[in-house]
Order: C-alpha cells, then sequence, then structure tokens
C-alpha cells in the first residue's frame, strides 16, 4: 500500500469520525464511494464489508464520547429499533448476493436522492417527550427498512437512519446522532459475522473473508484520534444548520456515485 494511499485512508478516518459525531451517518455514506474510487478491482460486497466495519467502529469510540457528556436517550426504544435494523441488514446483507451491481449502485443513489430532499425540506415539527406504542413501531418500521439498504450497499445505515429517526416526534435533535451511533453499531453486528464467515475469492492485504483489516485499522485508528475535536465542533453547531446540512452532504454524495458509477 503506497504512501499516497494510506495519507489519503487517514483523512477518510477523520471525515468519518467528523461525520458520525455531528450528523450522525457513521461516515459509511462517504467510505462506499471512497473504496470504490480508490479500489476499483474489489468486490461491491468487499467494499461494502469493509466500509460497514470503519462504521462500527467509528460508532463505538463516538459513543464513548456521548456517555462520558451525558447524552440522555431512551434505551429500551434504542434496543428495540436495533433488533428492527439487524433483521433488515441481514435480509439486505444476503440480497446483495444475488442481484446485480446496478442494482445495488441504484438502491444507494435513489435511497440518498430522496432522503436528502426530504432532509432539506421537512419543517420543524412539535417534539414530544416520551415514546409512546405507535412510535416505538413506527420505529421498528423505519430501522427495518434502513438496516435492509445498509445490509445491501454497506452504507451503515446512518444515512439512512439519521434522517428517518428525525422523523419520529419523540426523538430531539441532539439525540440523533447517539440513537443511530448505537444502532449502527449493534445493527452491524449481525452482517458483520455474515461478512467474516463467508469467503472471497479476492484477497487484498490483511483479510478476513470479505473484511479488509489492513484498510479498516488505517482509517478507525485516524477516527479515534479524531473523535475528541469532532465533539468540540459538534457543540458549536445549531441542531437546525446540521439538518440543513446533512441533506446537502447526502445529495453531493449521491450524485458523485452515480458520476463515478457511469464513468467506470
Amino acid at each position: 500500500m503506497s504512501l499516497q494511499l494510506i495519507f489519503i485512508l487517514i483523512l477518510c478516518g477523520v471525515m468519518t469520525n467528523i461525520m458520525s459525531a455531528i450528523f450522525g451517518i457513521g461516515g459509511g455514506v462517504l467510505m462506499v464511494p471512497i473504496l470504490y474510487t480508490l479500489f476499483p478491482q474489489f468486490p461491491l460486497q468487499m467494499i461494502a464489508a469493509t466500509s460497514l466495519t470503519i462504521v462500527m467502529g467509528s460508532s463505538f469510540i463516538n459513543l464513548i464520547y456521548f456517555y462520558k457528556q451525558k447524552v440522555s436517550i431512551n434505551y429500551k426504544a434504542m434496543f428495540i429499533w436495533s433488533v428492527g435494523m439487524i433483521i433488515g441488514v441481514q435480509l439486505g446483507f444476503e440480497s446483495s448476493f444475488y442481484v446485480p451491481d446496478i442494482a445495488i449502485i441504484s438502491v444507494f443513489v435513489i435511497t440518498l436522492s430522496l432522503l436528502a430532499i426530504r432532509t432539506i425540506f421537512s419543517k420543524e415539527t412539535a417534539i414530544i417527550q416520551q415514546s409512546t406504542a405507535d412510535e416505538t413501531i413506527k420505529g421498528i418500521g423505519l430501522s427495518t427498512i434502513g438496516g435492509f439498504i445498509a445490509g445491501m450497499t454497506g452504507i451503515g445505515g446512518g444515512s439512512i437512519m439519521a434522517p428517518l429517526i428525525g422523523q419520529l416526534k419523540s426523538v430531539k435533535a441532539h439525540q440523533i446522532a447517539p440513537y443511530t451511533n448505537a444502532m449502527m453499531f449493534i445493527g452491524g453486528l449481525g452482517s458483520l459475522y455474515g461478512y467474516l464467515s463467508k469467503n472471497s475469492t479476492y484477497r487484498f492485504g490483511w483479510q478476513i473473508g470479505y473484511v479488509n483489516f489492513s484498510i479498516v485499522i488505517i482509517v478507525v485508528l485516524s477516527a479515534f484520534v479524531t473523535g475528541f475535536f469532532s465533539m468540540k465542533i459538534r457543540g458549536k453547531l445549531s441542531p437546525h444548520l446540521v439538518k440543513k446540512l446533512l441533506g446537502i452532504i447526502l445529495l453531493v454524495i449521491s450524485a458523485y456515485m452515480l458520476l463515478i458509477h457511469s464513468i467506470k
């Protein structure tokens, strides 16, 4: 692996942690297009597996900081929604081996575009303090759908779950990132096991199954170093600005992924 490539991966770790801490989108939405560009010879399943592992590592780092900051969330709802996400992720993961690459790319681009538009133009709604039964059920449905798309495309679920969870009236703006980071870590466990247990015909560096740990270690270590500064930045941005920036970022990445696939 060249020094230039290592430097790019370090920058990816920095950006992954910042996006996860501020927007709650994990960075998988960033890692998939970048890995797709840097390693065009990788199967999409390997890109998805490596991206998902990076997202889980970065999410775990952020959860430590959120815990230290005493950011309160409804743990019961979070675990229930995580179960829905696990089911969705596993279904999406298995489906990725039976659908063509163009279908996976299409799901990625269409989903991000719709969520971006929804996030940018959505209006503020009144927030209720506690989750109701209807909210919990709605959260399970949204989590399952988000998990399915995440498992198929490898974007980690955060970019899907952040705008989806934000639609729940019981979730405040500053709670979105803690919720989605926790769900990305828990929800990714089932899919990660599947990726690790399958044998890949393509090998590159230190690799177990479809997960390339040569890439994962570089990105996650740089994310760890960035964690403290990411939380400082998070504290200086207003929730309204963060929401609008999230929508713009999703739209830009969606367009970029479509462009790269067209050129390839």
